[in-house]
């Protein structure tokens, strides 16, 4: 099993779902450069109350150490409050952010089902770039006040992507881990989605 396949398998077999979040409205607003303030602030509340609880499920995960990732790193929900923070929320409103269920959000309960939500989420930081230039370009925000979530790696990008495939590459072992990398992946679009849509 190479590092080619994995990722060449996760790209085909994921892409209906991964088109299909990049559809939701808010998304479609940011790149046709319609989308307000408030529904911007609207869309990071929909991502954090996915994110939140799936990043406190993973650092529960007796495996969790294992794994090689650093939630320093690779935890989105810190820089989402500092965004929700930046557009005006206070403590008080963050915490009341509603959060997805557990029956609604992906497994994650092996270290290849973590691998597979992970793949959606260290993924959607390419994807971020652009989502940063084009929201800073008739939004008053920028990449250090605002858009700390999809601009989480700024010129690092590229080497935490390789980072990250480095230590899913690693992780899948046998073939019931790529299904499962595989499954879980393609829930999280599903579910993301979902979520947002809801």
């Amino acid at each position: 099993m190479t590092a080619v396949s994995i990722m060449e398998r996760l790209k085909s077999e994921t892409a209906h779902y991964h088109r299909q979040v990049e559809q939701n409205p808010y998304a479609k607003a940011i790149m046709d450069s319609t989308i307000t303030i408030e529904q911007y602030r609207v869309y990071l509340e929909k991502f954090y109350g996915f994110l939140k609880p799936l990043e406190d499920q993973a650092l529960r995960q007796s495996f969790w150490a294992e794994t090689g990732l650093d939630i320093d790193v690779r935890g989105k929900a810190g820089l989402l409050e500092q965004d929700l923070r930046d557009l005006g929320l206070s403590e008080e409103q963050i915490k009341q952010i509603p959060q997805c269920n557990d029956k609604d959000l992906p497994d994650i309960s092996t270290p290849a089902r973590l691998f597979g939500y992970l793949y959606v989420i260290e993924g959607s930081t390419n994807g971020g770039q652009i989502m940063t230039k084009r929201l800073s370009q008739f939004l008053p925000i920028e990449a250090d006040r605002g858009l700390q979530y999809f601009n989480a790696y700024g010129t690092q990008t590229r080497a935490r992507w390789s980072e990250f495939v480095e230590l899913l590459q690693q992780s899948i072992q046998t073939s019931e881990d790529e299904d499962s990398v595989l499954h879980t992946a393609s829930e999280t679009f599903r579910l993301l989605d979902q979520w947002i849509n809801t």
